[in-house]
Parts: structure tokens; sequence; C-alpha cells
């Protein structure tokens, strides 16, 4: 259990892709996880998914606290901080993987309030979550940052059929890695973004199955959990001397 006593804040793990996978994977390696959810969805359905992952946290070793927080927000992100240091101590891992929503069409067609949320979710939200939490990883020196990017998100964004608004923000997630990590070595920070291709969600069982390791070895196709192992190698001990790389886990 590399990450024992370790706390991950995990922003949108709540849903059926990435930051789900990641809970679970950390999780298996003795980290406490804030579950989060909030900037798009609420509701009695996503309490009782968070209730459902927190339960599967503790049964892979980890411990849970469940908090509905807007990551956009900065009262209810600097709230989420807090309750992180009054469960355990603090805020040790930082994933950046709540985001906008995809909407392909041509930006002389993007309505200005969505232009807004989206690079609001994308670039606000990450920006705030580091903000608040990257001071107590200073004072512990120790900390990793994953930033959730895109495959080739600059180059992309000047491609037909794809979301303009989206690819900015995931474009400046891996400016934001390159910008803010290089100072942060010295102070035991690591500051890394996961670029996946376009990937499937998981069913919950096969979320679960891929959690409890070892991977397949057959299959053809990137998952979320694959996501989640890399994400895993970058929060450990192996990864302390990688920072301000993009990883990029593609499709054949």
């Amino acid at each position: 259990m590399q990450l024992q006593g370790k706390t991950a804040l995990i922003t949108g793990s709540c849903g059926d892709g990435i930051g789900r996978s990641t809970a679970l994977r950390l999780a298996r390696e003795g980290a406490n996880i804030v579950l989060n959810y909030g900037t798009h969805r609420r509701g009695p359905e996503m309490q009782a998914r968070a209730k459902q992952i927190a339960a599967a946290i503790a049964e892979l070793g980890g411990r849970a606290l469940i908090h509905e927080a807007d990551s956009t927000d900065e009262a209810q992100v600097v709230a989420m901080v807090a309750a992180a240091q009054r469960a355990f101590g603090g805020v040790d891992i930082l994933v950046n993987n709540a985001g906008g929503d995809w909407h392909i069409r041509d930006y002389t067609e993007i309505p200005f309030a969505d232009w807004q949320a989206v690079l609001a979710a994308e670039v606000n939200g990450p920006f705030l979550l580091l903000k608040h939490t990257v001071p107590g990883m200073r004072a512990k020196g120790w900390g990793r940052v994953v930033h959730i990017s895109m495959e080739g998100a600059l180059r992309m964004a000047g491609m037909r059929g794809l979301a303009p608004d989206y690819c900015l923000g995931k474009a400046a997630r891996a400016w934001m890695t390159q910008a803010f990590g290089p100072g942060e070595l010295a102070r035991g920070i690591t500051v890394n973004a996961v670029e996946p291709g376009i990937i499937d969600h998981l069913s919950w069982e096969d979320a679960l199955a891929a959690a409890r390791g070892p991977l397949p070895v057959s299959r053809t196709q990137a998952t979320p959990a694959d996501i989640a192992e890399v994400i895993a190698f970058l929060c450990s001990e192996a990864g302390r001397f990688v920072t301000t790389s993009a990883v990029c886990v593609t499709q054949p």
C-alpha cells in the first residue's frame, strides 16, 4: 500500500469515468479519498453513487469522505478543502478531473454562457483547487498534482468535428502543468498531466473488478482503469522525479 496515510481529492469522482476509477485505484494503495461531485450533476442519484463508491473504497483499504461541491465556486472549494483537513489532516494528492461539457459545433455558434461555463470548469476549477491545496502540500514537503487533459488538445482544436471550448480548456491544463510545476519539485511536489484519447466509460462491475486488479492484458482499447493506473504511478514514490510531464494514453 504505497499511499497509506495520504489523502487524495479527486474532482468529479462519482461518475462513470476516470475520476471514479482513480478513486478506487488509489484506495487500493491505502489512500484516503475525498469523493467530489456537484459541478454539473447533483441530486439523489449522485448521492447514491457516491455512497456506493465510498463502500467500495472501504473494502479496498481506504477511507472516503463524500463532499458535494462545485469546483468553479471558490467558497465551495475552500469548504471542501477544510472538510478534508478536518477528516484526514489535509490534501496530499489533487486530481483535477472534473471538466466541462463536450458539444460539437462551430465556434460562431457557441453561446457565450456555454463558453464561460466550459472554461470555468476546465480552467478556473483546477486553478482554485491548486490555490487552496498546494499551500498544505508545501507545508508538508510532499504532494502530487495530476491534471486530466486531452491527447493533442492544442493540435486538435482546429480540427472539424470537435468542441473548441473543451479543447481550449484541456490545452490550458497542459499549460498550467508546464507553468506551475517547475518550482514545486524542490518542495517535494510533482505536477503532471495525463492526456487520454477518447475513451469509453466503464460499468460499475468492470470498474470495481479493474480496481481489484490486475488489469486484463487482452484488451485492445484503453479504459478509465488504464488512466487510473498511470495516475497511481505518478502519485507513488516511484514517480517522485516525474514532473511537468504530459503522459499520453492513446488507442492503437
